[in-house]
């Protein structure tokens, strides 16, 4: 979960708080994007921002013409195809034949380069759910579950799966039944103008992000934002450790001390509140300041859905947040 409305992250490829810190990170200097003519990262995102918004446009007045074209080819040809050029996907490759993994078949429809080694980039139709079997096609996977299981079954670690109206980046899993992918909501995003989040979709799912090929995998952008993710939650957990023991042994020394606890000193006293119970209700009081601090940090009580009387949620979220 983040607090951005357009982007989320399941299953940790990445931290919430990557996103906030990800213009410092490793591969965002212009050259990293393949920008050599003087022009900055956001010049080069607001220009395909621009191109990107006129894309969406024809995009939507096409596929609410009704049933006369094919949901695929609108989605490919008008709208998709067009959206990740200005990504950097210069050399998207249409697969004419689906690819064959220990005897299964895998229609794929495109790939980021020419090669088997190219990453997958699979383009379903917008009339498709990424995460369901559409019953109207031949396929017997879903979109997301048909790029997912190629992954797992070859070489490759990185891939991108939409239906024009999603857009996901999924890694090499080994947990097929718990969902894992970064996606961006391309409906929300372009019909409510969120230029900031589709900075993130340019810093994070431009071509430059992905491996070449599988000799460069594991170098790859995309791989070296997600050990960093993991490397730092290892460091946060251990601090987070230490910080407990050490906010126990002070409040609990400091409840203890203060002058008007008497009735706690002697229910601790008399064994009526043992020590392991006294330890107990220390980690709970703790734990709850944890979850409101990081819901805190993450405008997760105070978001958007706050904002209005009007919004039952927001409202509810108030009052337990009071």
């Amino acid at each position: 979960m983040t607090a951005h409305t357009t982007v989320s992250i399941e299953g940790g490829l990445l931290s919430p708080d990557f996103l906030e810190s990800i213009t410092e990170r490793a591969g965002q200097d212009p050259a990293d994007f393949g920008l050599t003519d003087g022009r900055s990262v956001l010049d080069e995102a607001t220009s395909a921002w621009s191109d990107a918004r006129h894309y969406w446009a024809a995009f939507e007045r096409r596929r609410t013409r009704g049933a006369t074209e094919s949901p695929v080819t609108v989605t490919r040809e008008t709208w998709v195809i067009p959206l990740l050029e200005t990504l950097g996907y210069r050399d998207l490759t249409f697969q004419r034949r689906a690819s064959e993994v220990n005897g299964r078949r895998y229609s794929i429809s495109h790939r980021a380069g020419k090669g088997e080694q190219a990453p997958p980039v699979h383009i379903a139709g917008h009339d498709e759910e990424l995460g369901k079997r559409a019953r109207s096609r031949s396929s017997q996977m879903a979109p997301h579950a048909l790029v997912q299981d190629y992954l797992n079954r070859t070489e490759h670690l990185w891939g991108l799966v939409t239906n024009g109206r999603s857009l996901r980046l999924l890694r090499d899993s080994t947990y097929f039944t718990r969902p894992t992918y970064i996606e961006f909501d391309l409906e929300t995003m372009f019909q409510g103008e969120h230029l900031a989040e589709f900075l993130l979709l340019f810093r994070l799912a431009h071509r430059t992000r992905l491996p070449r090929g599988y000799e460069d995998a594991n170098e790859c952008l995309l791989e070296q934002y997600h050990q960093d993710t993991i490397a730092e939650g290892g460091r946060i957990r251990e601090g987070l450790r230490v910080a407990v023991e050490d906010a126990i042994v002070t409040l609990g020394t400091g409840f203890l001390a203060h002058p008007r606890n008497a009735t706690l000193r002697q229910a601790v006293r008399t064994g009526r509140l043992t020590e392991e119970a006294y330890y107990q209700e220390l980690l709970y009081l703790i734990y709850r300041f944890l979850f409101l601090m990081v819901a805190e940090e993450r405008l997760l009580l105070q978001g958007e859905h706050a904002e209005s009387d009007a919004d039952s949620r927001g409202a509810d979220a108030r009052r337990a947040y009071a």
